[in-house]
């Protein structure tokens, strides 16, 4: 994306290390814990947000945060691969959550679309303050909408021509910042990391600025409680993630 630009490769050099830097600072306050496969990952989550028009879910916009673990739509399909872990037996690098899926007690298919999912987690706490949508700021996957394969191909949800509507999986910041070393990509200690692409009636709400202001509180202090939560539950009371 730099063009080989020197003004431009200095700004994603600088970007990323940011990054790096933020999550340094996490990794020295709270600590590490090793897994069952013995790999040593963080005491905390990369949180990745983006926004997405969605106007192929639905004219004014899709309504689900859509919950990315660089797991695509084949992979999470239900009919093919459930639980999904059945899809990664022979990988340790493939999907985010390559740390957590391993700890004692979790697997990837809970961690993703299970009742203690990010997904779920949001969905408890749902409707959204003000939201005319009651499907505003569901989750995909989740426990309520597992299977993304499904979901955007169901035209109850998906508005556009071709019947399939389209699913954000996970981007290149999730998959180069879930190991430090990131300047050698899948080198180093882990971070669990997850993507949520934002849909327009989280990000925009009616329009107005003053009710914007109503929903993003809202959804910043139900994120806080989904993001919270799945930690503690994670890496246990004592880790202080919170």
């Amino acid at each position: 994306a730099t063009f080989n630009d020197p003004i431009a490769i200095d700004a994603w050099t600088k970007f990323h290390e940011y990054i790096n830097d933020a999550q340094l600072l996490v990794q020295n306050r709270f600590g590490t814990v090793i897994n069952e496969q013995g790999v040593e990952g963080i005491k905390g989550i990369l949180f990745d947000t983006h926004g997405y028009a969605g106007t192929d879910w639905h004219p004014d916009g899709g309504s689900f945060i859509q919950w990315g673990y660089r797991l695509g739509k084949d992979t999470l399909d239900q009919q093919a691969h459930c639980p999904v872990d059945s899809d990664l037996t022979d990988s340790s690098t493939r999907g985010t959550f390559t740390h957590a899926r391993n700890l004692v007690g979790e697997s990837l298919e809970c961690l993703v679309r299970g009742p203690k999912s990010l997904g779920q987690r949001f969905n408890d706490q749902l409707p959204v303050a003000t939201a005319t949508d009651v499907l505003c700021g569901a989750g995909l996957p989740s426990l309520d909408y597992q299977d993304p394969n499904v979901v955007s191909t169901d035209p109850e949800y998906c508005a556009d021509g071709d019947g399939i509507c389209h699913y954000y999986s996970g981007g290149f910041d999730v998959e180069l910042h879930e190991r430090m070393g990131w300047v050698e990509p899948l080198s180093g200690i882990h971070m669990n990391a997850v993507q949520a692409e934002l849909p327009r009636c989280i990000r925009f709400a009616d329009g107005t600025s003053s009710n914007r202001d109503v929903v993003h509180a809202d959804v910043a202090n139900k994120l806080s409680i989904a993001l919270c939560s799945f930690m503690y539950d994670l890496f246990g009371p004592n880790a202080n993630t919170c």
